[in-house]
């Protein structure tokens, strides 16, 4: 009995910790990004397939941990478009989130929205944005090609920002601390 009782608890306890790939798109399991980020857990990638998806994504709470961060990830070699929305995608409260490879274009308001969900004791953290085009913005006034509000710890590296709102930013950060960008682009904004 004892060693049943020890077996099922080592198998439950292996079965909770194999990271799994949530593949999106047509003919995947997923069909959206919110669909895969409802079951995603720590250490999974959530991996989007080639095609134009519709902006206007909210996720809340998305958070990977120190040991295991949550990927979302174009599919290699495969061109990927968020395309419209007041906002491609808004997290709020995501930490330790790796997001890369993916185009974003034509919002009404801000492209890229990550925020603290207006707590300042909870800050969202630990987000890395790499390899992604923001573009083309259908703004005007004080609209971003990518907003930051109220995040720590993060990082920015060889993404492009083309075609901003008159009066926006490339990235605009409000309430963020201890962010490294680099290897960027900007251009027209």
């Amino acid at each position: 009995m004892r060693t049943t009782i020890t077996l099922l608890l080592l198998v439950f306890i292996s079965i909770h910790t194999f990271a799994f790939t949530l593949e999106v798109g047509n003919g995947y399991p997923y069909s959206t990004l919110e669909q895969a980020a409802a079951v995603a857990v720590p250490g999974d990638t959530i991996l989007i397939h080639s095609g134009t998806y519709n902006g206007g994504i909210f996720v809340g709470d998305l958070q990977g941990t120190a040991s295991s961060w949550i990927y979302i990830l174009a599919a290699s070699g495969e061109t990927v478009i968020f395309d419209g929305g007041t906002n491609a995608w808004q997290l709020t409260d995501a930490a330790y989130i790796e997001i890369r490879g993916f185009v974003f274009e034509h919002q009404t308001g801000n492209g890229l929205n990550f925020d603290d969900g207006g707590s300042y004791e909870t800050p969202a953290h630990h987000i890395l944005f790499a390899d992604c085009t923001f573009r083309n913005i259908n703004a005007s006034g004080n609209n971003d090609l990518l907003k930051l509000s109220g995040l720590d710890d993060f990082e920015i590296n060889n993404c492009s920002f083309t075609n901003g709102a008159a009066g926006g930013s490339g990235i605009d950060m409000v309430g963020c601390h201890d962010g490294i960008i680099k290897n960027c682009s900007f251009e027209n904004l």
